[in-house]
Parts: C-alpha cells; structure tokens; sequence
C-alpha cells in the first residue's frame, strides 16, 4: 500500500494538497485581509466587475463558494477559497515537475573510455598481437539493496519534494490566507504547463490530440483569470519551437489549438455583459469597447511600470526574498538543482534548463518594472521555477547521500527523507509570518469607522488598503450601518466610473452639484480616455466640484480620516476647516469645538502583533485622531475627557519591544514612526495620573 502510493504522481498530488490545505486552515484569516480583499468579496458575492483587469473567471468561482452551505460569514467562504486553490496548485506541481524529470530530464549518457591499439613488435614482453584488442575489465560498483516488489519512481518522489516546497514557501503560502486572485492563477499555471509539456511529448503530428485541447482550455482560462499568464510565453514559445521548429506542423498545430484558446476567453464577455445590467460593484463601467479594452489592459495601472528606478529597488529585494523564501536549505537545493539540470540531455531539440530559466528571467524582467509596495506575488513564477530547480537539487543530493553515507539504504527512501526535511523546515520557518488567524484588523478598524459616525454622515478618505475596501463589502454584503457614504477621494479625483456608483449609493448628495459634476466629469473623462482637453481647466474644475460637494451637503455631518491632515490636498475644498473629532475629523466651514462621545472601539490584536506598513499605519491611522482629541479636550480643561480619549488611543499601540532589524526600509520607516509617536501619547497619558 505505501509503495503503491508513492509510486503514482496523481497520488502524491493529492498528498501535498491535502497536506498543503491542512496548514493553510490552520493560519487562515477569518476576516477581511488588507489591500483588495473586501473589494474582491463584494466582487464575487454580487456579481459585480472588479478592479483591472477584471477577473471575470475569479468572480464566477469566487460567487459558487461565496454561496456554498458552509458555516461562518461569506469573506471567510472566500478565505476558504483561497486556501483550497492555493493547496490544489501545489498538487499542480507535481504534477509538472514529474512530468519535467520523468520525460524532460535524461542523463547525459557518458562516452565511454576509447581504447587506443598500439602497433606491437614481435619482441615486447607481454605484448599483444598486432589487430586484437584488450578486453575489458569488470567495473567495481557498489552492492544493490533487494528491489521491492513495487519500485518507487524517483522522478515522482521529486515531484512530491517540489512540491512541497513549493506549498510551504513563503509567498505561495501567504496567497493561501485570504481572498484574492493569485490562488486561483497558482492553480491553472502548473496545469497549463503540465498539459503544454504532454503535448509536446506525445503529438507527433499536426493533429491536435486530447493533451493539446486541455492545454488551449487551460491557457485560456487562465488569461481569463489573470493577464500575467503571459509571462509564460518566453518559456512555451521555445519549447515549442525547439521541438516543431517553423514547419508547417508547427503553424497548423497553432490554428487547431486557436479555437480552444479563444473558446475558454469567451469567459471575458461576463464583464461587458454584466457591466451593461449596473451591478452593486461595477469598476470601470466595462459595458463598451473602450471601457472594456481600457479595462483588462489595466491601463489605469501603466503608470507604475517601467519608471525609473523601480527595476533596482525591486530587482534586489527579489533577491533578498530568496533565501527567505525557501529558507537557506531550499536555496542551496536550488543551486544544485541548476547544475543537475545543466548536466541534462536535451531531448527533442529542448534543454530544461533553458525552459525553466526562460520562466525565471521571463516572470523576473517584467515584474521589478513594477513600481508597487506589495510585489511579492507578482514573483510567483520565479518562484516556481526555483521550486522546480529545488527538486531537481532534491535528486542529486539524495543519490550523493546514498552513495556516500548511506549505503545500504534505498535512494528513494532518502529522497522521500529530503522532501520531508525541507517541507518540515520551510513550515517552521515561514508559519509566524504567514500565520493570519488572529488578524481582525481590516473588520475592526471598519467597523470602528462607521459604528462610531453619526448618521447619514459622509466620509472621505484615501485609506483603500486599510479599511476602505474592506468597507465595500461590510456595508454592501454585511449591511453595516449603509446609510453613511464612504467617499474614495482618491478614485473621486481620476477614475470617472467611480461616479456613478456612488450617485446609485446617495443620488440626493450628487444631485445638489450637477453642473460642477459634470463640468469637471467631462474634462476627467477626456483625460482618461487619453484625448485632447484643457489641462488648465482640471484642476480648477475639480475644485469648485469638491467644494460644491462640501458646502452644499453640510446637512449631513461631513468627515475626513487622518492621512488627508498628514497630506492636504489643497484643491480638495480649501475654504473649509478639518476639525478633531474622535475617531476622525469633521470638515466644516470655520474652527470650531465638537464634543464628541466615548467612542465604541474594539482592536483584537493580542495574538496578532505582527510589525509591517499594514499593521503599524493602521494603528496609527485611527490611535493618531484619537489623542489628538485628547490633546484638544485637555487645552480646554477636560482633564477627565481628555485621560478617555489617550486611553482609547493607546488601545492600538504595536509591540513596542518588537525588533525592527531585517524589515524593508518603508516597514521600518512606519514602525519607528509607530514607536515614536504611541511613546509620546503614554508619556502625556503617565503625565495626567
């Protein structure tokens, strides 16, 4: 029984995703994560289009588990599923990876000593006749322990260790804790590859067998899921080439796979024809061509590709990651890996080192042109391709520990041991880090938001990352306190969609400033759509727009959150006054005093103190407002008020003793921030007994 099983790689697939999912339930989020999440949920719960690029094969999965009968509130659902793809992708592996080392991956074969005959004289001792070779004599070798009945397949046992390197990895793990669309990438990729690499293997002819179908299905789903799918091209299209070369079976093979391909991106009309039908969530308004095309080819994004100084900064702390990524052992594998793969045969024309590299550089060239604080995932496949340099390494050391110290034993059993060993050190490794059970920050600090405004109030804010998105889906999915309109600001001043959302949400607030709104609507499409307008017209339309939007709405208590005190934007209202008021700040149009009531705060962060951008500018985001109310109720003799408010404030201090050394400069930066100013409001709170 055990030999059978780990000598099937369907088999051992199903080990390292059963396994891999096992651990991710254990560090899952049971909430809204940061960034995209709550976005991404009210996407998939109602149907709605997502940020560019779109996703349209994540929203239709992603709205099944939302709606499965499982226990637990929707985002937790969709947490579920990303652990479940996250884990199934690692099965993926290795499944590719067996394919790689059982077929793509020979020996070189040695060439054997050339035994040189010299001319004999008749008067040499011991000289042989002229014409008649020595024979040859019997080589040493090691004794072969007994066979069992049922052999184990090494290639399959390194798959079963690529794969579990790849499942305990760092950043292949952290897509595992919470909603987003990389889990469902990370399953598709090593399939398409998978099926690709058979293909090639077993279709002699222009005809298009079942290997080649599944791979154009495949591939096109996995553009209808993420567009970086095309980093795979550099690695598939030499593959391809090198085996078919430009023959006409190579272009005829092309056309008959063409119709499978476009057959699975027909998931991409999902966007204009729900778009056309106003869901709840509709980013980019897709329902036309334009829009549509704009759309999937994010060009909302180009901005942060390709700028200067981006490939430097990003390309060293790819590097940085690496040994933290797989730990020192996996990266040392890795380097083995590389030189077991360069001493391959190439097969078919191809080489597997070329193909993998081809995947590293290909994913690595692109992705540190992108100039974004969370970049890790975009690392994906570089990451995978290490992964299968590391179960390559995993052969190599194992036949060495065979032939070296354990002699007696099999070399599939030490290679089973190394697998083991590497997944066991990785998992100890990256657990702390990856380990998000205990973080309700993005719930609690929304929630702390709207429980906490008064009713029917209007808030802006640019916090997307931190509460923001996250109050997409508490408001739209949860139902919480929906009569407070939660303004983007960011998104207010250059994405022009956004509009209409948020007249659906509170039509009689835009209804007060038409003329201002569509004065400045028509200059920020024109500059979205990349056509000729007044540049120096914008700036002012906006400003008499968002000042329209303010002055005329002042029935209704109007908020702004800490970051637009930290970073005015001085065409955003600038006649009117940003007041301390609790938890945020009241815009209103002279200096005044509010007193504001206990607020209603909760903050479970005892098991999660972890220190990075996210976790310490949340804190400080909302423990900042706080004692600044504080302050102001102590200038006015409030003493009592004033102790309340450091408290509350306190509530969100980070682990002041937490060592800060190893982090990246910009989580560094916010910590020291963090430290520095929660030590002042203690020491202002000690000071008032």
């Amino acid at each position: 029984m055990f030999q059978r099983l780990f000598s099937r790689p369907i088999y051992l697939a199903a080990i390292v995703a059963v396994a891999a999912f096992v651990v991710y339930l254990q560090t899952l989020a049971p909430s809204a994560d940061f960034i995209d999440a709550g976005e991404l949920a009210t996407v998939c719960t109602t149907l709605g289009i997502a940020h560019p690029t779109g996703y349209p094969l994540f929203t239709l999965v992603g709205w099944v588990f939302a709606h499965l009968p499982l226990p637990g509130s929707i985002i937790f659902r969709l947490n579920i599923m990303a652990a479940f793809f996250t884990a199934m992708g690692a099965g993926g592996v290795v499944l590719l990876s067996n394919e790689l080392f059982s077929y793509w991956m020979p020996e070189r074969l040695k060439r054997p000593a050339q035994q040189k005959n010299k001319s004999q004289n008749a008067k040499g001792k011991g000289q042989k006749p002229k014409g008649k070779s020595q024979p040859h004599e019997p080589q040493q070798s090691h004794p072969v322990p007994p066979q069992p009945a049922i052999a184990l397949h090494t290639p399959a046992l390194a798959a079963l260790g690529t794969g579990l390197a790849a499942a305990f990895s760092a950043t292949w793990w952290g897509q595992s804790v919470s909603i987003e669309v990389y889990p469902l990438h990370l399953f598709l990729v090593p399939l398409v590859l998978t099926f690709f690499l058979r293909m090639l293997r077993n279709d002699e002819t222009e005809k298009v067998g079942r290997d080649g179908r599944i791979f154009a299905l495949l591939l096109g789903l996995s553009f209808a899921n993420h567009m970086t799918t095309v980093l795979l091209a550099p690695a598939c299209l030499y593959m391809f080439f090198a085996r078919y070369k430009f023959s006409p079976i190579a272009w005829k093979r092309i056309l008959r796979l063409a119709p499978f391909f476009i057959g699975a991106l027909l998931v991409y009309l999902y966007m204009p024809i729900r778009s056309a039908q106003f869901p709840i969530m509709d980013w980019g308004h897709t329902s036309t061509w334009s829009a549509f095309l704009r759309h999937v080819t994010a060009k909302q994004f180009q901005i942060w590709m390709f700028t200067g100084g981006a490939a430097a900064k990003q390309w060293a702390y790819f590097w940085s990651r690496v040994p933290k990524e797989f730990t020192v052992v996996g990266a040392l594998l890795g380097l083995v890996g590389l030189w077991k793969m360069f001493n391959s045969a190439s097969i078919r024309r191809t080489h597997i080192l070329a193909f993998t590299l081809l995947l590293f550089f290909g994913c690595l060239f692109y992705s540190i042109n992108y100039d974004i604080h969370d970049i890790d995932s975009y690392f994906l496949l570089a990451f995978l391709a290490i992964a299968l340099w590391i179960g390559a390494g995993m052969q190599l050391v194992s036949n060495w520990l065979t032939t070296s110290f354990f002699k007696q034993m099999r070399k599939d059993y030490v290679l089973i041991g190394v697998a083991i060993l590497l997944g066991v050190i990785e998992i100890g490794a990256n657990f702390s880090d990856n380990n998000e059970s205990g973080n309700y920050m993005v719930e609690d600090y929304t929630m702390n938001m709207l429980r906490n405004l008064p009713p029917n109030a209007i808030i802006f804010s640019t916090q997307w990352d931190f509460w923001v998105s996250g109050a997409f889906y508490y408001q739209l999915v949860e139902h919480v306190r929906p009569d407070i309109l939660v303004v983007d600001k960011a998104m207010l001043r250059d994405r022009p969609w956004y509009y209409a959302e948020l007249e659906k949400r509170a039509p009689e607030v835009f209804a007060k400033v038409k003329p201002e709104e569509e004065a400045f609507l028509k200059l920020l499409r024109a500059f979205d759509a990349g056509e000729p307008f007044d540049q120096n017209a914008i700036a002012p339309a906006y400003e008499r727009f968002t000042s329209a939007l303010v002055e005329r709405n002042l029935d209704r208590p109007i908020f702004a959150t800490q970051e637009m005190i930290d970073q005015k934007d001085d065409l955003f209202a600038p006649k009117m006054k940003i007041i301390p008021a609790g938890i945020a700040y009241r815009i209103y149009p002279h200096d005044t005093i509010f007193e504001c009531g206990q607020p209603k705060l909760t903050w479970r962060d005892k098991s999660y103190r972890l220190r990075d951008y996210y976790t310490d500018d949340s804190r400080l985001l909302q423990g900042i407002p706080l004692a600044t109310y504080g302050v102001q109720r102590l200038r006015a003799g409030d003493t009592a008020s004033a102790k309340r408010f450091l408290d509350n404030a306190l509530l969100f201090t980070p682990d002041l003793s937490a060592k800060l050394d190893g982090m990246s400069d910009r989580d560094r930066e916010i910590a020291d921030a963090a430290n520095e100013k929660f030590t002042q409001i203690q020491n202002l709170r000690n000071q008032l007994h």
